[in-house]
């Protein structure tokens, strides 16, 4: 009996010295790092891979006079330029077959603060993150800001990003100045009362009308706030941000929704930013926590049907674990990134985003449930997790999102890289964009272009409006991206 017992015991030990073998080596794996960009060669691509294309070369960017000699000698040559930040749009907007790529992120400086005016002009390759850094210790945060702060200033404003906070409208909206070079090579100084409204075009123009050069940009205090969560049914979401909407003592605020089986569309996590009255001019930039930990959830979640019922699960233990904790704005603004590197071979993660006017979210979701699989385990299109967004009315550029108060719905989505995975991928995003549209929705164009040029006009009724300004200031054509040959040109 005592020999059974000692031999169940060093089993037990060698097992257990087997897990933490296992988790150790796991723990020290680097999390690699998806390989695209400006880096390869004269074969550039992009964020998600699909669209590579060869370029004639690839420009780090130093100054405003060899940017201006660029331009000038492009509009001589019948050269075309393309705009480049981070890469994180999908869909070819930072490059063009044969053309000049402009690598925006060496002209990054920070060139000054004003502490009572309450802004910042910045370089357009400086990265938010950089921005946070230099005026933390004057209390000031920013006012929009994508939930990660990793993405260059001059592409945020290009694709005209929106964020968490709900007080504040799209990004484009906390603008004050814009040094601009023109694609005929001009250098600018433009206000928002610039009577040739040059922000309209440039701020979600995807690089198609010249080069931001730097941006006053608005900023206000960096507040101290209490997080509060809370579960609900989707069905109770449009009258809970209606009423959180209506009371001022929310500042930001994002939802995520359950793509689990066990809960498929039907439970939403909501995660709010409320006021203390207190700010902050001491704490620090957090650096990314948990990474480790979060991408083996999500790694797991990625094989599709009940295992997104344990990341889900995860998902749900992380929101309730930061209930009632106090965070600061900028850090509220600087989500973590590197677990969503995914870099497994025959397969792709893509984004896509839809939006839904507030008042017609129920139903849509509703009408969503018999669109998607609820548990996609053995479908090679799966959705692993979906993020709401508040996007307030834009009147302000051209080509717009949110032609009234709308629900940004953020969709990560894994297919297969064989031509029928990606026709059967498209299929799906096709139908999804038009029930969007039956809603009276639009979708976000940052993303790769699965959408038909049917959709595009739909949901973006200026968009001829766009092309007339594009020719009539870049009559060359000098600014080019796949993009924009695809949709308008």
């Amino acid at each position: 009996m005592q020999t059974v017992t000692a031999l169940s015991k060093k089993s037990w030990f060698l097992g257990s010295l087997v897990v933490i073998f296992v988790i150790v080596i796991l723990w020290n794996i680097p999390i690699e790092k998806r390989k695209y960009g400006l880096s390869q060669s004269s074969l550039v691509t992009d964020y998600t891979g699909l669209l590579p294309e060869r370029v004639e070369r690839v420009v780090k960017v130093e100054n405003r006079t060899e940017l201006q000699k660029i331009v000038k000698q492009a509009n001589k040559n019948g050269q075309q330029i393309s705009v480049a930040g981070l890469q994180h749009s999908q869909g070819g907007h930072t490059y063009y077959k044969d053309s000049v790529v402009l690598d925006m992120r060496t002209f990054n400086r920070i060139l000054e603060i004003d502490e009572l005016e309450k802004t910042i002009r910045v370089e357009a390759g400086a990265t938010w993150e950089d921005v946070q850094e230099a005026i933390i210790p004057y209390g000031l945060a920013l006012k929009v800001t994508q939930s990660q702060s990793i993405f260059t200033i001059g592409g945020s404003l290009s694709v005209n990003a929106h964020g968490r906070d709900i007080r504040f409208g799209p990004m484009a909206g906390t603008v004050k100045e814009m040094t601009l070079l023109t694609p005929t090579g001009e250098i600018k100084k433009v206000t928002r009362d610039n009577s040739e409204e040059w922000m309209k075009y440039v701020f979600g123009g995807y690089g198609l009308f010249g080069v931001i050069l730097d941006v006053t940009l608005e900023l206000t205090e960096n507040d101290i706030y209490t997080i509060h969560t809370e579960k609900l049914k989707t069905d109770e979401y449009e009258s809970y941000f209606n009423n959180l909407l209506d009371h001022n003592n929310t500042a930001m605020h994002y939802a995520r929704v359950s793509v689990a089986p066990s809960s498929f569309l039907d439970e939403m996590y909501v995660i709010n930013y409320n006021y203390t009255g207190k700010q902050d001019d001491k704490t620090l930039l957090k650096e990314e926590q948990g990474v480790r930990l979060t991408k083996l959830a999500l790694d797991l979640g990625r094989q599709g049907g009940f295992s997104e019922n344990f990341f889900w699960e995860t998902q749900k233990l992380y929101i309730a674990s930061i209930d009632e904790k106090k965070t600061t704005r900028n850090n509220a603004m600087r989500s973590e990134s590197t677990f969503m590197e995914f870099t497994k071979p025959g397969r792709v993660e893509v984004l896509q985003e839809f939006f839904v006017p507030v008042h017609s979210y129920e139903e849509y979701i509703n009408d969503l449930k018999h669109l998607l699989s609820t548990n996609d385990k053995n479908d090679d299109f799966k959705v692993h997790n979906i993020t709401v967004r508040y996007a307030a009315k834009d009147n302000f550029t051209t080509l717009n999102y949110a032609k009234e108060d709308m629900f940004g719905l953020v969709v990560l989505i894994q297919h297969g890289l064989k031509e029928e995975e990606i026709a059967n991928a498209t299929a799906i995003i096709q139908d999804w964009t038009n029930l969007t549209l039956e809603h009276g929705g639009t979708y976000y164009l940052p993303y790769y272009r699965y959408q038909t040029k049917e959709q595009f006009m739909e949901s973006y009724t200026g968009w001829e409006k766009f092309q007339e300004e594009k020719l009539r200031r870049d009559p060359n054509e000098v600014f080019q991206n796949l993009f924009y040959d695809y949709y308008i040109k």
